[in-house]
């Protein structure tokens, strides 16, 4: 059962990015974003399906956010 408890994370640095459609759109999405240079595919959490809607998976990317000031953020692994 899907728990959003799980993914909760005190450090306010760092950003959880929750991608939910297709199983299709959502692998798509995270290839667009590798291919842009953003961030690795292996970044991003397997691909699950959600709870009570048929035919929509979600995947999640924690990272930590350097130099919010600026608008092109800058991406780091978040340490596991």
């Amino acid at each position: 059962m899907f728990n959003l408890e799980d993914f909760s994370n005190s450090d306010p640095s760092v950003l959880t990015v929750l991608v939910v459609g297709t199983e299709k759109n959502v692998r798509s999405y995270i290839y667009n974003q590798h291919r842009l240079g953003v961030v690795e595919v292996s970044a991003w959490s397997k691909a699950i399906p959600v709870p009570n809607c048929p035919g929509k998976f979600m995947s999640l990317l924690n990272r930590t956010i350097l130099d919010t000031d600026r608008h092109d953020f800058r991406y780091v692994p978040t340490e596991d």
